[in-house]
């Protein structure tokens, strides 16, 4: 336990802190065309009024949206945009190092963290109450909600829980796994998904009362997942780990983008179009289904965290020292 409890801080320094020293992202070839595919360009960096880490992003819709972020010496904070990244401002400072957040509506959002943390809003950030604090050195790295009320969240050792009261309370559920959990995500209110160390994938079909493992044949640490559809699952995680599912997971299929950055979190506007990103400011695109993905060269390499595509298109990503990169509709 201690020896995977360093790794996992390691891991959270590398991803967060960590300060790059290459001056372009590491691949072993690029086979980048020179003009991007109209949906893939057109990314444009936004003005951040925090150098922090930002560390997670969430979109209602293609104007109003919400970052967090991890905290220095004084507090984290909590941004808000309502022109669709234009400007940005802090509404709240949070006391916690924040690693994700999750609106269901321009009102009601949940931000979690270390220590368990669980913060909600009921007023589109402008205020947050603590609903729940964990133990001394518990993370919770992902939450997600479906609805105003059934929520999930995951984090180190294993951990899941559930709510279904709008996360006054919270219950643990036993997936009988012991690594840390990157994150969750559901496709409806049945099908979901969670992704973790040594290859973990986990898939439910009832809500999330009971958790089948799947495996694609490999222990590389997977940091997202997207469900395109029930059918149609894609996963990413450290050294360019790239697989696609389409058969509900039964069956994987390792992907190649010749990239071996950490891929830190994948996401698709529909079944066609999505977009990947990593360290060292490594921004992927697809049009094609996940066929074949090219590199969007950003300003900075600044580690990318975040990630947010909306089904029109519209998408964000976050990184180290506050960077924002966004590719709007306007």
């Amino acid at each position: 336990m201690i020896f995977r409890r360093t790794i996992y801080f390691v891991l959270l320094f590398q991803i967060f802190l960590a300060v790059s020293c290459t001056d372009s992202p590491t691949s072993n070839s690029t086979n980048i065309p020179n003009t991007p595919r109209p949906f893939c360009s057109t990314w444009k960096e936004q003005r951040s009024p925090i150098n922090r880490n930002l560390t997670a992003v969430d979109f209602v819709d293609e104007k109003t949206g919400w970052c967090v972020s991890d905290i220095n010496e004084l507090s984290g904070a909590i941004l808000k945009t309502t022109d669709s990244g234009e400007t940005w401002k802090t509404i709240t400072n949070a006391q916690e190092f924040l690693s994700d957040i999750d609106f269901v509506s321009k009102d009601e959002g949940w931000a979690a963290g270390y220590n368990g943390t669980i913060n909600k809003t009921n007023d589109g950030g402008a205020t947050w109450q603590t609903i729940r604090i964990g133990e001394e050195n518990e993370v919770l790295n992902s939450i997600c909600f479906i609805d105003a009320t059934k929520g999930w969240a995951v984090g180190s050792g294993g951990q899941i829980i559930k709510t279904t009261d709008g996360g006054q309370s919270w219950t643990t559920v036993d997936a009988k796994v012991i690594d840390d959990l990157w994150r969750v995500r559901f496709l409806n209110e049945k099908e979901g998904w969670i992704v973790g160390e040594e290859g973990i994938i986990l898939n439910t079909t009832d809500s999330g009362e009971t958790w089948n493992r799947l495996s694609t044949g490999t222990d590389t640490a997977f940091f997202d997942v997207c469900a395109v559809d029930p059918n149609n699952v894609w996963v990413v995680g450290l050294g360019g780990a790239l697989f696609n599912s389409i058969d509900k997971g039964i069956t994987w299929q390792k992907q190649t983008t010749k990239f071996d950055n950490l891929f830190r979190s994948i996401q698709f506007s529909d079944p066609s179009r999505g977009f990947i990103i990593g360290s060292e400011g490594l921004l992927l695109c697809t049009s094609d289904g996940g066929k074949t993905w090219e590199q969007i060269p950003l300003s900075s390499k600044y580690d990318l965290v975040g990630l947010k595509v909306t089904s029109n298109g519209a998408a964000w990503a976050v990184g180290r020292r506050g960077f924002i990169v966004a590719k709007t509709l306007k």
